[in-house]
């Protein structure tokens, strides 16, 4: 840790200039003298990945009646590098940024090109004007990893300017591939100017989940044999978000916040006569972000995130009842120099806990505690069209506890990366990960890519 403290100290200082721009450069960088304000991060990918782990809690590693919870943040498949490629194979802050602006596109990465099957993430979206205000949506998310194996497709319509109001509606539906389930989505959002000609973009969303589950085992009283498990709510499982960002010349934020009703469900298994078991579940999160440019080439990023999950299992029957609080509390931040119109220096801390409670059915609470603290140093080549690269140094030292000792150690390695971007909107990067802890006898780390592509 008190290696960690020392790296963070320096690398999130701003870096001077290798040399003073000239009024060209200066106007490469930041067009009519305008402030380096290019989104250095964003936490809706983040929010995105946990409103997608409520809504498809089936695509969890373990699936949805597992022990481990529905985060199910710890596999004994996991090694002790496995967060460290997670953070350096798959796609970064600033591109995620990037991507969150984009409403056509698509993108891939494959973490790890040895071992496929443990960390890949495929991402599509497409918007297709239909008529007047009304224009037909479709999203795509795969994932491939050691806490999730999911397929989500998801198909919307969006009313632009609503009865003459400036909110927009979208009606979308979310499908779990190969389950029978299905969520149904309600969003309502506008965006607008203030007097001093600061942005704001507003969104609340409703999700009914588990609705085809609901019309039609329930609703309309289809047999449920042919069903692994089959689920009876008690009441209507409803979830909630709300997202709103605000942008000025020199300074962006982010506000995100979602949370479930708890949710009471009666889970029997008609194929096989499994022991009936009623569950209680709920999940929440929130997240905050805050960039500013102080300085015409230097951009600050402080962001924090929480999210909580709660099962609780009532099994009489067999004896097998539980209850598990997951929780991870994330605090971080980012910055990011310009050298130069094609090169700058980008640093990231960030403090990590994953605390974990699990009551066993007359037992005792047990409390389990995972910490630990990332942080990279890059130096980034990032054109508008041309060759990329990047240099980077990573640090984990994260400190698992009795949970998952396995994934207890401090990992420092070496980041190379190359690739193009095209004018047309894709982009390629080809990267290899170098462990500078093994370096004299085994250095080669792996191999990941990355491909995207927006319109």
């Amino acid at each position: 840790m008190g290696l960690a403290a020392v790296l963070a100290g320096v690398f999130l200082l701003a870096v001077p200039s290798l040399h003073a721009q000239s009024d060209e450069e200066r106007s490469a960088t930041s067009p009519e003298g305008e402030t380096d304000s290019a989104a250095l991060a964003t936490l809706a990918a983040w929010a995105d990945q946990v409103w997608l782990s409520l809504l498809d809690r089936d695509g969890a590693y373990y699936g949805r009646l597992a022990e481990e919870g529905i985060f199910q943040r710890f596999n004994p498949e996991m090694d002790h590098e496995y967060e460290l490629d997670v953070r350096s194979g798959l796609f970064d802050p600033g591109e995620d940024a990037r991507w969150a602006e984009l409403p056509n596109g698509f993108r891939v990465a494959g973490g790890s090109l040895n071992n496929p099957h443990i960390l890949n993430v495929v991402d599509w979206r497409q918007e297709t004007h239909i008529s007047g205000p009304v224009d037909l949506m479709a999203r795509y998310r795969r994932e491939r990893s050691l806490t999730a194996r999911r397929d989500y497709p998801w198909v919307g319509v969006r009313w632009r300017d609503v009865l003459g109001t400036p909110w927009t509606m979208q009606v979308g539906l979310g499908v779990h591939f190969f389950k029978p389930s299905a969520d149904v989505e309600v969003a309502l959002a506008r965006s607008w100017r203030d007097r001093e000609d600061r942005s704001w973009t507003l969104e609340v969303r409703v999700a009914a989940l588990d609705a085809f589950n609901e019309a039609i085992f329930q609703g309309l009283g289809v047999r449920a044999d042919d069903v692994h498990a089959h689920y009876d709510y008690a009441g209507a499982p409803l979830a909630a978000r709300t997202t709103l960002r605000a942008a000025a010349s020199r300074w962006r934020a982010e506000l995100h916040a979602g949370s479930s009703r708890r949710t009471e469900v009666e889970v029997t298994f008609p194929a096989t006569g499994r022991a009936p078991f009623t569950q209680f579940e709920q999940v929440a999160f929130l997240g905050a972000l805050f960039q500013v440019t102080p300085l015409e080439r230097v951009t600050l990023a402080l962001y924090g995130t929480w999210a909580r999950a709660d099962t609780e299992r009532r099994a009489p029957a067999s004896g097998l009842g539980f209850t598990l609080r997951e929780q991870t509390v994330t605090v971080g931040a980012r910055a990011r120099t310009r050298l130069n119109p094609l090169w700058a220096v980008e640093t990231e801390l960030a403090r990590v806990l994953r605390p974990e409670w699990r009551t066993p059915a007359g037992g005792a609470r047990r409390e389990h505690r995972d910490r630990g603290v990332f942080a990279r140093a890059a130096l980034v080549r990032y054109p508008e069209a041309g060759w990329t690269s990047r240099l980077a140094y990573v640090l984990l030292d994260r400190d698992a506890g009795s949970r998952a000792p396995w994934l207890t150690a401090q990992n420092q390695g070496l980041i190379t990366e190359a690739g193009h971007r095209f004018r047309s909107g894709f982009e390629l990067t080809a990267g290899l990960r170098w462990d500078l802890d093994h370096f004299g006898r085994d250095r080669f780390e792996g191999a990941h890519l990355r491909l995207s592509a927006g319109w």
